[in-house]
């Protein structure tokens, strides 16, 4: 290989290693206009369904085959809400958040017309809260500590320290809000508080 033969590298636009591998979510963060400004609507999870049984959410799923974020987010609104097209603008996309390799890409949605509406096999109840709560309010911060256990056929005899090797523990943050009863916690107040920060950022004064 000549130094010619890597011109190519210089056109390379550069991705997150193992991305190919990684799982993609996308959910919607609605946002309901009120006299006193605006609601954010969140999920409780039914009660019935595997995954996070009861957990607190924004609407959203899995991007299926063939799908692209926008369209899987618009997709899983309109099944779990219960709503038509027209009832949700899409105001755009917000910061994205990644993890164990799994990217969720949440989308900011304007509702109008939203009746309380909800798919009883997905969703158990719906409620609000001000946006200004969480403009106003920092999330409770606690921690997790992820350890590394490798399977029983690791080829530990490759690796310098054998058995003995020092694995790095992955420290985590772990974000709570608490509303009234609502306990909003992990990835869901993760995107609340990037959420929150964007519309400070912009408008202190909201």
């Amino acid at each position: 290989m000549q130094k010619s033969d890597l011109n190519f590298l210089r056109q390379h636009k550069p991705t997150l290693i193992g991305m190919d591998r990684c799982r993609k979510a996308a959910v919607c963060i609605p946002l309901i206009e009120t006299e006193d400004g605006y609601d954010l609507l969140f999920e409780v999870r039914s009660s019935s369904i595997e995954c996070q049984p009861g957990d607190i959410c924004f609407p959203g799923g899995m991007v299926e085959r063939g799908e692209d974020t926008q369209s899987a987010a618009l997709r899983e609104l309109g099944e779990e809400l219960l709503l038509s097209p027209d009832q949700a603008e899409l105001l755009g996309l917000m910061d994205v958040l990644g993890g164990s390799r799994l990217y969720v890409y949440p989308y900011a949605v304007l509702l109008s017309d939203y009746q309380d509406t909800f798919s009883a096999d997905e969703v158990a109840s719906v409620f609000r809260v001000p946006l200004s709560f969480f403009l106003e309010h920092e999330p409770e911060i606690y921690h997790t500590t992820m350890k590394v256990i490798p399977e029983e056929n690791f080829p530990y005899d490759r690796i310098h320290g054998g058995r003995a090797y020092a694995w790095r523990e992955r420290r985590e943050e772990v974000l709570f809000y608490q509303y009234k009863e609502h306990t909003i916690w992990g990835m869901t107040a993760r995107m609340v508080c990037s959420f929150a920060e964007i519309v400070n950022r912009e408008h202190p004064c909201a």
